[in-house]
């Protein structure tokens, strides 16, 4: 056959299948309902070629000022509601629960296997099964009564930044990595080049592009996965191929390395050693509850802590407060425990003000809808729309939060007047909401504590020792924090010092 009548062939193919679904889409909406506002579409590829490809945030807080707070987009035929304000995504995915589902992506669901991990799987028994499996080991009251190994690898983290202050950020990293691979595998960390966070790193770093709508075209045509990998242009198939044994590894390795610890009775407590013990899961049970805590929480709360560091440069007067505070609270030579929260409200307002200004997901993981059509204030959402969930938006709402691009702890300071608490909206919404808040919580109270009662973190000064401006660029990936920048990390006192060398003696 004529390569062009192939091509005109496709390109039918393409409209008639277009057509289709949007015939299919009205033939749902007997009542005429309009789709939510957007921007115009482009015949027969809709707004296709209009869908941003990284910081999508930014592009639909714009439209926001055009379009509102629920955004319609249709591209060839799939459409997308972006949500940009609280109420609407409190109204729709968190009291319906037929946004619990995810959508499913050829590429992140079916070729890298991601749809293996507790947050991108869809909803369904399986997926009920892992959260259940998972609760007794996160929730809150679990996690404040398992604080000491968070204590004593944050004293760790304090003796680095003494010793190498200009590694800030990569003793960051490695401190963060150690916590989650200790909790979850029972595995000691001590470098940056460890193999289980290189490998994790490596998966992970993979869906950054990858994750929304429209990021790859076999998203948009799903038969597409069935083109072998040798096929020319298939490189994206190679791609995937070699992406999902990065997943695997991830989380086959570190299960089977406790299992031989096990067998030799040198393991460490951990989650999987637990699960393991118990002897009532089978292997896929441990291996993806497993994989999903270690996939979850460590790049996510490295962008919280960098965050937090880098608000605390730019904003010396608020350390001051928040140090003059844990000054006041606490005893001499004695860093917080766990039991001291509850009297340190400022350092409470300052962890929200953090989650706020920089929302470490700022486009939540995307919702379906499933089973059903609906409605919302009079607009018509079609079965199978992918639902996007827009934090940023939300961090940035002048009807939520005064003056929303200024670093302001005390806008939740009194009870009477505070703004909303970020942590009803920054860990997702409804089912969906992260089951490892409790954990990044609990590891977010100590960093913050314990850095701000014994360091003074300012500005980098230039050769004639004038304040340099602290403005680093941000990651555009599905994760979204500072980059790596340079300040200067240096301990308040000789107390201070004392203090951090009496907290490594002591591990």
């Amino acid at each position: 056959m004529d390569t062009s009548v192939k091509l005109w062939s496709a390109f039918l193919g393409l409209v008639l299948l277009v057509l289709y679904r949007r015939r299919a889409a009205r033939a749902s909406n007997p009542q005429g309902l309009p789709y939510p506002p957007g921007p115009e579409p482009e015949l027969i590829i809709g707004n296709a070629r209009q869908i941003p490809s990284h910081s999508s945030w930014l592009q639909y807080t714009e439209w926001r000022k055009t379009h509102g707070d629920i955004i319609h987009l249709e591209a060839l035929g799939n459409h997308i509601i972006v949500l940009n304000s609280y109420k609407t995504a409190h109204d729709i995915v968190a009291l319906k629960s037929i946004y619990a589902d995810r959508p499913i992506s050829p590429m992140i669901s079916v070729l890298m296997g991601w749809d293996r991990v507790v947050s991108s799987m869809p909803h369904g028994e399986t997926w009920k099964r892992y959260r259940k499996i998972l609760h007794p080991y996160l929730h809150k009251d679990a996690i404040s009564r398992n604080t000491e190994h968070m204590m004593k690898d944050t004293r760790r983290l304090l003796a680095l930044l003494m010793n190498s202050p200009d590694e800030w950020d990569r003793s960051l990293r490695l401190h963060t990595g150690r916590l989650i691979i200790m909790y979850t595998y029972g595995h000691k960390v001590e470098s940056a080049e460890d193999e289980y966070i290189t490998v994790a790193e490596e998966a992970i770093s993979s869906t950054a592009t990858l994750i929304y709508p429209g990021a790859v075209l076999v998203d948009i045509f799903p038969i597409m996965r069935f083109i072998p990998s040798w096929f020319p242009g298939a490189t994206w198939k190679r791609n995937a191929k070699r992406w999902r044994k990065m997943v695997n590894d991830m989380v086959e390795q570190p299960f089977e390395r406790v299992k031989a610890e096990l067998s030799a009775g040198t393991a460490l407590p951990s989650f999987t050693s637990a699960m393991i013990q118990d002897g009532g899961y089978d292997h896929n049970d441990i291996t993806w509850c497993a994989g999903s805590l270690f996939a979850a929480g460590a790049d996510t709360t490295y962008g919280t802590f960098i965050t937090f560091m880098l608000a605390m440069a730019k904003n010396i007067d608020i350390q001051k407060k928040a140090q003059a505070e844990l000054d006041r609270v606490m005893k001499p030579g004695i860093l917080p425990t766990w039991e001291d929260r509850d009297r340190l409200p400022y350092i409470e307002c300052l962890m929200k003000e953090v989650l706020r200004w920089c929302p470490g997901t700022p486009m939540a993981l995307p919702h379906a809808l499933s089973g059903k059509d609906d409605f919302y204030n009079g607009y018509y959402i079609p079965k199978g729309s992918i639902v996007l969930v827009n934090l940023w938006a939300m961090s940035r709402d002048e009807a939520t939060y005064k003056d929303p691009n200024r670093f302001y702890p005390e806008r939740f300071e009194n009870p009477e007047t505070a703004e909303v608490d970020p942590r009803t909206w920054v860990f997702g919404f409804g089912r969906r909401t992260c089951a490892g808040v409790g954990f990044a919580d609990a590891s977010f109270f100590f960093l913050v504590t314990y850095i701000l009662s014994t360091f003074d973190v300012s500005p980098p000064r230039d050769a004639d020792g004038k304040e340099l401006e602290v403005d680093p660029p941000f990651t555009t990936g599905v994760l979204c924090h500072p980059e790596p920048f340079k300040c200067n990390i240096k301990p308040r006192s000789e107390a201070a010092i004392s203090l951090i060398k009496a907290g490594v003696d002591e591990l």
